[in-house]
């Protein structure tokens, strides 16, 4: 076989395992699909499956394919067991665990049948025990003075004097004037903290916000009033 016809052969089943059509094949080697056919045939290439292979590949290519399929075959008969001694293996575990829980519960109930039978034995021997008779001796002078007590309660639990006084409410802000004539309206900023402490002091007050604010001025002022 020339070098151009090797050549020829090795492009023309590089692009056949590219699974391109045999009509393309010929275009891109330049040839017609007549000669092209012509040209494999005699070099002793024939279609097996829709390929163009050479008569000796093509048995063994066969002989391959059947190796493949054996080895395939063995791969899944062993993974099938695999998966088998797998499942048999958890089944095997979980009857264990099942096993194990079942006697946990069945002791869990005898002790707790033990403890049951014990609280009933100490309750049965409290209520056996007979209680002792405690006998108060009051004398005739005792219920002279209960009955003296008596009407001393009587005579006074009507009186204003015996009921209870009324909370006092806690001490409220000092405000010298709230008659605030006129007003001026500003915007400031303040530490959030200070400004919900201050708001917390408004609502257990009966004065407004702004005539505290007008006194607490007043009272900075009088501390610092060398600095106006």
């Amino acid at each position: 076989m020339k070098d151009k016809d090797k050549e020829r052969i090795k492009k023309f089943i590089e692009l056949q395992d590219k699974d391109l059509k045999f009509e393309d094949i010929a275009l891109e080697l330049g040839i017609a699909k007549t000669t092209l056919r012509v040209f494999l045939n005699r070099n002793g290439y024939k279609m097996n499956n829709g390929k163009y292979k050479l008569k000796d590949e093509s048995s063994e290519f066969k002989q391959i394919e059947s190796e493949q399929s054996k080895n395939s075959n063995k791969k899944k008969s062993t993974k099938i067991k695999e998966n088998k001694n797998t499942a048999n293996k958890e089944v095997k575990i979980k009857k264990e665990k099942d096993t194990k829980k079942k006697v946990e519960s069945k002791e869990g109930n005898s002790r707790k049948n033990i403890k049951i039978d014990n609280k009933v034995e100490t309750k049965k021997n409290k209520r056996g025990v007979p209680k002792k008779d405690r006998k108060i001796n009051i004398t005739q002078e005792d219920l002279d003075k209960l009955c003296e007590v008596y009407d001393w309660y009587m005579e006074v639990k009507d009186l204003k004097s015996m009921k209870n006084k009324a909370k006092t409410n806690k001490k409220d802000i000092k405000i010298e004037d709230t008659n605030i004539e006129s007003l001026k309206s500003t915007s400031i900023k303040v530490d959030k903290k200070t400004w919900e402490d201050f708001e917390r002091l408004c609502s257990n007050s009966k004065f407004t916000k702004q005539e505290i604010i007008t006194q607490a001025l007043k009272d900075f002022m009088k501390e610092y009033k060398n600095l106006l």
